[in-house]
């Protein structure tokens, strides 16, 4: 087939040309409809629920509703693991789902499970909702909005309803969530001594309350000959309404809602706060849909905010704290210039190589062809171009046109030995004859990089999901190189190469290489044992080095956008955590290194992410300088943290963090997480595993998960008394919620907008424990009592909150790591965990976390990684024939590991996946050299040379070839290794692997398989020449094919 293939190509030389030009431009068109993204989707598919309990305590929303719903969601297909958390009058439960689960069939599975649930959830909490879908890093924008005089509740209420409703409007918008500024309600402050006054209850107000803010349908008024509609309009429409509004009637006098309360507007309690620079802020969250292009959907946006600033108050002003497309742009932008370069370099290596401009047309033509089918290939995939798909082409950059130099090269070489032939051949028929002698080494190549990338494709979890578009998009370049050599190199050969004049000499380079080459050949021949000695020894000692190295999971991503995550002692008011938090900006303000410092304190309504009051983040923006230190401006960053007592900070920056929550559900890059029944039990262990990791060198924000016993004030109602009264729990559970906690009883509508319409009492009143003890109560049949006669009414304590994870307890110790590897820390902390904490039964620990992943990455890719170079063998031994000529290939490989050690040592790296996969690469460039070296020696056997005759000139032979593939895989990746910045960290450590290994490999392989074979040579030579006519570039098989071809290319030539 792959003879027919090239015949064809070579006869329809012209037309294969245009079409490749055709298809080109083509690609470069579908290319522009790619959506682009930082790095790829690495989340599972989750689903998070929310249900809302006002006034529930964290240990009644574990029991009444968190507990119902992870048994009801226990057992759904795809589930992998289920996270809760039941805080103050909220429970939040995410269902993670196994990988390549659909997130739209997942969320309707979730949604028939909570259908069953729901009847068995007490009354009067909000039924549970799904959060919209999104993505852990589609936080796409940020703005605050400031103001000099226009009051926060004004500047919320043009946040909440008309910025936000026209942001939901544009296409990929998933969500808008705003945080902070004052929530407009109409409330009616009942005042106690008043109702007791006028002989009226709450229940009363409520009920008065409700019925004064009602439409009621009026059906039609018909007529012989029209129709009218009739309105009851009962809605209120000012507070003079509210106010005038009936509760009962004494001494035919009636009393209204504004003879026993204040009605008025005011702003409702706050759970989440915001700021800017230390003043008070609406901030705005806007998140994408999953599948959403990044920086399509951010101009759409920013198109919008635009229009809207336009239109607002002269004194607020719009300002933007976060933009995700800037780092997008730039990590791109990175990436593309280094692969711009590396072409440029490619480009520059194969000219000094070549220096014919036939032969650099033929090249490197190959090279943007290939690279544009295999991003056509991505798209029609569904892929998307991002920093780790651009880095799979900055890899491939080298290895797309190995290929076609093989072929060029062994045309080229063909057509000037056919040219200083007394009876030269006709050039088409050696274009032809010399692609059929390379064309199996070229296929093999292929298959043995596919199959020595295939460990990429077995890594799961966050890993997997980044590394793995690297790993299609190169594979996928790859195959159309290979497709590009079968067809439009032969093509260009015989067109550029087979009826032209081509010098007789090699070009300067190609000596000068020979030259230096050709006494360190003889020299490796002569003292084999001596060349094979240094060889392992340097495999020794890079293994030797290999163990001291550190380990980390993916390296640092070289963020501007820094989040700062502050916990407070539990229990602490919103006040509080603002107040810390304001200190801290006004400490970082004068700070030249950051640009802007946001504020979100608590949470906001509907926001995915469910945090207490004593909670709050730091949006911190670094400057570009500082971003290019910025270990050095965190640990500023720290130091004011130092000078802020009672403040437990997290920092990192926003896609690590959100890296790090889907790993172990927090965000940090250490978990240790602690499971069991109790959680004074747990709480004990922590503290202890807290004292043992603050010991560990290393570990930086230390904090125990704040699940402590909070002061609460507890109202215990004596059924006995309440019975005696003609009163149930229910009826004084209802009086104390609308009374305390306030009872939303309808909704104001004004200007097309809906407000809350709150009942509640005086603020005064619900102050203290003497003011509840005296709240009134009323009875049937024996007027108003003080709640104290019905109740016990004193403070005490419980959880703050309550985490769940596979339906256990769960309590996490968190930190980060500075100034040493992941994997050291760790090591230590289990080994110190070990000998000084002792767990009780049924309770254990887990580490989670980036080393969790790290280790399970590294433990796949070194099981598939054998398992791949087993079926490389395979695919070796049916190339070449030969079990002896696999194993001196074979031997060739780990030799490949040398330099790839010893460059990660130089620069000072640790060993991370990014590494690994650097590996893994080198691997396939190694193995190709190796086959291509062995091939010739076999060929030259079949021809019956010498030992000595065949290892000297198969080596210089092949050396440009070799040296043109090496050179140009590994400098084609010195941008990336040598550049920092945005989008280069996940591939640099990758790129300083393949670029030191290959330079070793490379020498290796042209030192060590003449030596090898120089040693071993009876063992290594084909036994007969059975073996070498089953060789696909003999003799035979090339003149099988010459009377098809000749006839094919004469007609057309």
């Amino acid at each position: 087939m792959l003879n027919s293939i090239l015949k064809w190509s070579i006869a329809r030389r012209w037309f294969v040309v245009i079409g490749a030009i055709i298809i080109a431009l083509w690609g470069l068109f579908v290319i522009r409809q790619m959506p682009l993204d930082v790095i790829p989707s690495f989340a599972p598919p989750q689903v998070q629920v929310q249900t809302e309990a006002p006034g529930f305590a964290p240990d009644e929303v574990e029991s009444l509703i968190t507990l119902p719903m992870e048994s009801a969601l226990n057992g759904t297909p795809g589930l992998e693991s289920i996270r809760s958390s039941s805080a103050v009058g909220l429970s939040v439960v995410n269902i993670i789902f196994e990988e390549n689960t659909d997130i739209y069939r997942a969320r309707q599975l979730i949604t028939e499970r909570l259908q069953q649930v729901q009847s068995e959830l007490p009354e009067g909490i909000s039924p549970p909702e799904m959060t919209p879908t999104t993505s852990p890093i589609g936080d796409i924008l940020k703005y605050a909005l400031t103001a000099e005089t226009t009051p926060m509740m004004e500047v919320t209420r043009l946040a909440d309803w008309q910025i936000k409703n026209r942001l939901l409007g544009i296409s990929g918008v998933s969500q808008v969530v705003v945080f902070g500024g004052e929530e407009r309600q109409y409330q009616i402050l009942v005042d106690p001594a008043k109702l007791q006054q006028f002989n009226v209850s709450l229940e009363q107000v409520t009920e008065a309350t409700s019925g004064s803010n009602v439409n009621a349908p009026g059906g039609f008024l018909i007529s012989p000959d029209r129709e009218l509609i009739v309105r009851q309009q009962g809605r209120a429409t000012s507070i003079a309404d509210l106010e005038r509004s009936v509760i009962a009637e004494r001494g035919g006098t009636p009393v209204r809602l504004r003879d026993v309360a204040e009605v008025k507007i005011g702003k409702a309690v706050k759970r989440g706060d915001g700021a800017l620079g230390g003043k008070p802020a609406v901030v705005l969250m806007i998140k994408k849909q999953p599948a959403g292009d990044t920086v399509e959907i951010t101009e759409a946006v920013e198109a919008v905010m635009q229009e809207i600033e336009k239109t607002l108050p002269k004194d607020v002003k719009l300002t933007r704290t976060f933009r995700q497309a800037d780092f997008i742009e730039a990590s791109v932008k990175n990436v593309q210039v280094a692969l711009r370069d590396g072409i440029i370099i490619v480009g520059a290596i194969l000219i000094l190589f070549l220096m014919n401009w036939r032969t650099i047309i033929i090249t490197l033509s190959a090279m943007p062809l290939a690279l544009i089918l295999g991003l056509m290939f991505l798209k029609f995939q569904g892929g998307g171009i991002n920093t780790m798909t651009l880095g799979g082409l900055v890899v491939a950059i080298g290895s797309v046109v190995d290929d076609a130099i093989v072929d060029m090269e062994n045309s080229y070489r063909r057509l000037r030995e056919n040219q200083r032939a007394g009876n030269p051949i006709a050039p088409l028929r050696v274009v032809f004859n010399s692609s059929v002698q390379v064309r199996v080494s070229v296929l093999f190549s292929t298959i043995i990089i596919a199959v020595i990338f295939a460990p990429v494709f077995a890594l799961s979890g966050v890993e997997g999901k980044i590394f793995t578009p690297m790993a299609i998009t190169y594979l996928l370049a790859i195959g159309a190189s290979t497709l590009v050599a079968v067809t439009l190199t032969p093509a260009l050969c015989a067109l550029l190469l087979a009826n032209s004049k081509l010098p007789d000499d090699e070009t300067w380079i190609a000596r000068q290489f020979k030259r230096v080459y050709r006494p360190l050949l003889g020299w490796s021949i002569g003292k084999p044992k001596i060349v094979l000695l240094t060889s392992v020894a340097g495999l020794v000692a890079s293994i030797i080095i290999v163990s001291g190295l550190g380990k980390v999971f993916l390296p640092e991503f070289q963020e501007q956008s820094q989040v700062v995550a502050m916990n407070l002692y539990p229990g602490v008011s919103l006040d509080t955590t603002r107040r810390a938090a304001f200190a801290l900006s006004e400490e970082l303000k004068d700070n030249p290194d950051f640009e802007t410092i946001q504020l979100r304190a608590g949470r906001a309504t509907g926001d995915i992410e469910v945090n207490g009051v004593d909670f709050a983040e730091l949006d911190i923006q670094v400057t570009e300088g500082a971003a290019k230190n910025l270990d050095e401006s965190m640990e500023k960053l720290r130091a004011s943290f130092d000078k802020i007592p009672g403040i437990v900070p997290s920092v990192g920056g926003f896609i690590a963090h959100r890296i790090d929550e889907v790993l172990s559900g927090v965000r940090s890059g250490i978990a240790v997480k602690i499971y069991g029944p109790e959680l004074e039990e747990l709480r004990s262990l922590g503290q202890q595993i807290q004292s043992v990791m603050g010991a560990v060198p290393g570990v930086v924000d230390l904090q125990l998960e704040p699940q402590v016993p909070i002061k609460q004030l507890q109202i215990k109602v004596d059924r006995e008394a309440a019975s005696r009264y003609g009163l149930s729990v229910g009826t004084v559970g209802e009086t104390i919620e609308t009374a305390l906690n306030g009872r939303v009883v309808s909704q104001v509508l004004e200007r097309q907008q809906l407000f809350d319409l709150v009942v509640w009492l005086q603020p005064e009143a619900r102050r203290d424990l003497e003011n509840v003890r005296n709240l009134f109560i009323n009875t049937p049949n024996y007027g108003q009592i003080p709640l104290s006669q019905v109740a016990k009414i004193d403070y005490g304590t419980g959880p703050n909150t309550i985490n769940r994870e596979n339906v256990s307890r769960r309590l996490i110790v968190s930190a980060n790591v500075s100034g040493r590897d992941l994997g050291s820390v760790i090591q230590d902390i289990r080994t110190q965990v070990q000998q000084e904490v002792e767990f009780p039964g049924g309770y254990f620990i887990e580490y989670g976390g980036q080393f969790e992943a790290q280790e399970r990455a590294t433990q796949r890719l070194l099981l598939f990684g054998a398992l791949a170079l087993v079926a490389i063998a395979v695919l070796m031994y049916f190339a070449v024939k030969s079990i002896a000529s696999t194993i001196a290939i074979m031997i060739n490989l780990p030799l490949a590991l040398v330099g790839g050690i010893i460059s990660i040592a130089l620069t000072g790296g640790d060993l991370s996946i990014a590494s690994l996969v650097g590996f893994i690469t080198l691997f396939g460039v190694a193995a190709r050299n190796g086959l291509l070296l062995v091939e010739t020696y076999n060929t030259k056997f079949a021809e019956g040379m010498g030992l000595k005759e065949t290892i000297i000139k198969g080596s210089q032979e092949r050396l440009n070839a070799i040296l043109m593939t090496a050179l140009t895989s590994a400098l084609g990746m010195a941008p990336l290794a040598i550049g920092t910045g945005p989008g280069k960290e996940m591939l640099q450590p990758l790129a300083v692997v393949v670029l030191g290994g290959l330079f070793t490999s490379t020498a290796l392989t042209l030192l060590v398989l003449p030596a090898l074979y120089s040693q071993f040579g009876k063992f290594l030579m084909p036994k007969s020449t059975k073996t070498h006519s089953s060789l696909p570039n003999t003799s035979q098989l090339i003149l099988s094919e010459d009377n098809g071809v000749a006839q094919a290319t004469n007609n057309r030539g």
